[in-house]
C-alpha cells in the first residue's frame, strides 16, 4: 500500500492525529487530552473526517488523502516481457504530456513511438488509475517454482518519490486493466 492516509495532505506532515466519533468513554477523553487521538463528536456521516494535521488544522478522510496522492503522479514508466518473447517499454510523462512507447525482441529494436497527449487526456489516464488502485497494488507479485516466464515492473513518480512495483508470472488482479489504460494513452500494445 503507497497511500499513507495520515500524512496530511494539505501540508505533508505526519503529526496527525485519528479522529474517533462517539460518546468518549473516560479512557478516550484522556488520550484526547494528551493529545493523542481527537474527539470528532457524536455525529458521524459519510464524508465526516478521519484525520487531523497538528501542524496545520487540515482534516481529511482516507478518500481525500487517495484523491491527493493519485494528484502527486509526474510520471509512470511501465515495462513487461520475458527472456523468449516480445518486451515492451513505455514512459507516461504527466507533466510534459508526452508518452513514450518501444518493442523489442531478443535480437531486435522493433519500433520506438513517442505522441504528445493533452491535459484532458492525462485527467481520464489518472482516473483509470485510480480505478485499477495502481497506488494500493502490492510492492511484488511472484509467483514460487516458475523460473522463465513473463516480469513486468511500474515505476510511479511522485512529487518527493519513486515508487516501484513489479511482478514475475504473477499479476495484479487489474493488470489487464491497466494495460487497457497504457494503450489507450499511448496508442500502441502493451501486453
Amino acid at each position: 500500500m503507497t497511500v499513507n492516509y495520515r500524512q496530511c495532505p494539505n501540508c505533508g506532515s505526519k503529526d496527525t492525529l485519528k479522529i474517533i466519533y462517539g460518546y468518549p468513554s473516560h479512557e478516550l477523553f484522556l488520550k484526547a487530552e494528551a493529545g493523542k487521538v481527537k474527539l470528532g463528536g457524536c455525529c458521524l456521516s459519510i464524508d465526516s473526517p478521519e484525520y487531523f494535521c497538528k501542524d496545520c488544522e487540515h482534516e481529511w478522510n482516507k478518500m481525500q488523502a487517495i484523491e491527493a496522492a493519485y494528484s502527486k503522479i509526474k510520471a509512470i514508466r511501465a515495462h513487461i516481457g520475458g527472456y523468449f518473447g516480445d518486451c515492451f517499454n513505455v514512459e507516461i510523462d504527466l507533466v510534459n504530456l508526452k508518452t513514450t512507447w518501444s518493442h523489442w525482441s531478443r535480437e531486435e529494436t522493433k519500433g520506438t513511438f513517442s505522441r504528445a497527449i493533452r491535459k484532458s487526456t492525462v485527467d481520464n489516464f489518472i482516473e483509470e488509475m485510480k480505478i485499477v488502485h495502481l497506488l494500493e497494488w502490492k510492492s511484488k507479485f511472484i509467483e514460487p517454482g516458475v523460473v522463465d516466464g513473463t516480469q513486468w515492473s511500474v515505476e510511479i513518480t511522485t512529487t518527493g518519490r519513486t515508487i516501484r512495483k513489479y511482478g514475475d508470472n504473477k499479476f495484479p488482479e487489474e493488470w489487464k486493466m491497466f494495460c487497457m489504460a497504457v494503450k489507450n494513452i499511448t496508442k500502441k500494445d502493451f501486453y
